[in-house]
């Protein structure tokens, strides 16, 4: 009985590829073993991830989630490993649904005042040396109109392809170009 604690202490020691193969054929007994060679080490991630109460209904959750989808377990990792990047990124989603957010209703104005307090030297300057006329001079006729149209306009890509009667591949190559090459320029005269 203490060899068989010791064992599952020790959980990543164990050849599991008769537990996993058996736990895929609907062996509950396998689960079991599975569920106890790894419990305390998916708690004890839960646990310094989240630091709270939740621990155990987020552990129960990566193991059911991890045994549901026991068929895309592929064995070129460690059944650990695998389960461990499951139960991060349940602790990860956890962490996003707890996140808060505050509406605030304020005047513009008086949200100007608190957000925008900050002063930067390169910004202030940016609008003297640049223009925007100048900057898109760089672009050929029906590249500039493609990216005022998706960036001013708002049109959607595929509706720009129909009104210039091109592809809407064509269309979203060239606008990513144009901004990139905007920003290229808008860069350049920024640290100037």
């Amino acid at each position: 009985m203490v060899v068989a604690e010791r064992r599952i202490a020790q959980g990543a020691d164990v050849d599991e590829s008769n537990l996993i193969a058996a736990a895929r054929q609907g062996d509950q007994g396998a689960f079991t073993e599975l569920y106890h060679l790894h419990h305390g080490y998916v708690r004890g991630i839960c646990r310094n991830i989240l630091r709270d109460d939740s621990v155990d209904d987020l552990c129960q959750d990566t193991f059911l989630l991890a045994f549901t989808r026991l068929d895309t377990f592929a064995g070129k990792a460690q059944f650990r490993s695998w389960i461990t990047r499951i139960a991060v990124n349940q602790c990860l989603m956890t962490l996003r649904t707890r996140r808060h957010y505050v509406s605030i209703e304020q005047e513009e104005d008086t949200l100007d005042r608190y957000v925008f307090t900050a002063k930067d030297a390169v910004l202030e300057g940016a609008p003297a040396r640049m223009d925007l006329e100048k900057m898109m001079s760089v672009l050929s006729d029906t590249t500039r109109q493609m990216l005022i149209m998706a960036c001013l306009d708002g049109i959607s890509e595929q509706e720009i392809a129909e009104k210039l009667g091109l592809s809407a591949d064509i269309v979203r190559k060239r606008v990513y170009w144009a901004k990139r090459k905007m920003r290229s320029t808008f860069t350049a005269v920024a640290t100037s």
